[in-house]
């Protein structure tokens, strides 16, 4: 046989091997339920030989033409048909493989402005290194997917606009969006994957590792990242912080009155104090810091237990200063909760995730929270969305969504009616919050009262998150 060379479509040239003729034809085969033997597929290789046994070189296009023409005349047209498909396939790659290469020179040389390709997603810099390095990867993973995983009905499906696949470049390797139950996350502390967390003891805190979650949680999942009740979350910080003031404000308040040298330090003297506090009696006001008859008390039982005796004989009276303390730690509270907001806003919005190239995808979900600890952590989350950014212009994320309840925050008389009034204020201006109806039949079926997890939350996107495959009696449980 003078055979030696076939010729590649690129133009290399490389040995004869009749075993690739042989592959081929199996594989036609087993798509028809091995309908031939190894013996019969010998045979059409042998044949095929016979044809060109008198050619020196042969490019691979005249073999495959001769391998379906030997099919044929040998009545195997279901083989053939396949063969002829496994062609096409393999030539859609290669077309595949083009494109991909042209989209790797836009991404590599295209201004994000001149390129449709560089602005599909909003939130990555697709001009900067890292973005260009997650838009390569991206564009390689869906050609992997279309042209090696996806069946072919689907791929032209979605070559062609008939459905459309959402984050097919990370279909094979993670899920697609997550809803945060930041409670169930900071209670004892998390861990990010790069180190353990302790359960935070601040709103500032609160606020921070609420960024810090979704940021380490979009490096594990695609999509957006959720949190589905924000208002009651927050609220657990904001206590926290209130009592800490309170704390503050007593070790400050008899500094002042009786000196340093007749207290213990600083730090004892807080721990003390909190740990004689009784909180049930004493919690933050929401609104004038008006100190009532259960908070002075409180305070004033707090003080008698930690201060040293002699002063106690001669100060028994310690209600003025509790009143003054109460008013200070709601005030000191009211502040350290707008920084947190105002932090919280500016880091959602500055925080980089996926190897630096975006910023997460975030949304968040209030309005349900009637404690004065929630009302607060929502009015100043609403204050800094009002407020903007640096130059004042409209941070895009997070997406927060107010959710509207009969009874909660709709209707004048509602203890979060003034909530409801400061969203409209603040969307009309800056687009945010949306709103979300828990009131609709589709939502109230799953919401049970004093289960913030049954109330209706949306991801990122605003997609509706609620129902359960598994039944009614799975959601909110």
């Amino acid at each position: 046989m003078k055979l030696k060379h076939v010729i590649k479509r690129s133009g290399v040239v490389v040995d004869y091997d009749s075993s690739k003729i042989f592959n081929a034809i199996a594989g036609a085969s087993k798509a028809v339920n091995d309908s031939l033997s190894t013996r019969d597929i010998q045979k059409v290789v042998d044949q095929v030989e016979s044809a060109i046994e008198n050619w020196e070189n042969i490019n691979v296009e005249d073999i495959q033409d001769i391998v379906e023409k030997t099919l044929m005349e040998q009545d195997y047209y279901e083989i053939a048909k396949r063969y002829i498909m496994y062609r096409q396939r393999h030539a859609n790659r290669r077309e595949a493989q083009k494109h991909l290469m042209n989209s790797y020179r836009d991404i590599f040389f295209a201004d994000a402005v001149d390129s449709d390709m560089k602005r599909d997603n909003a939130n990555i810099n697709t001009d900067a290194s890292m973005g260009i390095m997650l838009k390569l990867g991206a564009e390689g993973a869906k050609h992997f997917v279309d042209n090696y995983m996806l069946p072919e009905e689907f791929a032209k499906a979605d070559r062609e606009n008939y459905i459309h696949i959402h984050d097919k470049d990370f279909s094979l390797i993670t899920l697609n969006c997550c809803q945060i139950d930041l409670l169930k996350l900071f209670h004892g502390g998390f861990s990010t994957g790069h180190g353990f967390l302790r359960e935070p003891n601040s709103i500032r805190a609160y606020a921070s590792l609420a960024c810090i979650a979704i940021q380490s949680n979009q490096n594990d999942m695609f999509g957006g990242q959720s949190i589905n009740a924000f208002d009651y979350a927050m609220a657990e910080g904001v206590r926290k912080t209130f009592k800490k003031a309170i704390a503050d404000e007593a070790y400050k308040a008899c500094l002042y009155r009786f000196g340093g040298d007749k207290l213990t330090a600083a730090k004892e003297f807080r721990k003390a104090f909190m740990t004689a506090m009784d909180y049930d009696c004493c919690t933050f006001t929401d609104g004038e810091p008006t100190a009532t008859e259960d908070n002075i008390k409180a305070i004033a039982e707090a003080l008698s237990k930690v201060l040293p005796a002699d002063i106690m004989e001669t100060s028994p009276d310690l209600k003025l200063d509790a009143a003054n303390i109460y008013r200070l730690a709601c005030d000191d509270t009211t502040e350290e909760t707008h920084q947190a907001m105002e932090a919280l806003i500016h880091n959602f919005n500055t925080l980089h995730s996926r190897a630096g190239a975006q910023v997460p995808f975030s949304s968040i979900n209030y309005g349900m929270d009637t404690s004065p600890e929630g009302r607060l952590a929502m009015r100043e989350v609403m204050n800094a969305i009002m407020s903007g950014l640096g130059n004042g212009e409209t941070a895009i994320f997070p997406i927060s969504v107010f959710q509207l309840k009969s009874g909660v925050n709709y209707n004048p008389g509602d203890p979060n009616y003034d909530l409801f009034q400061q969203a409209c204020k603040t969307s009309a201006k800056r687009l945010f919050p949306n709103f979300v109806n828990v009131d609709a039949p589709y939502n109230l079926q799953y919401y049970k009262p004093g289960n913030y997890n049954s109330v209706i939350a949306t991801m990122g996107c605003r997609t509706r998150t609620i129902s359960n495959v598994n039944g009614p009696s799975e959601v909110g449980s």
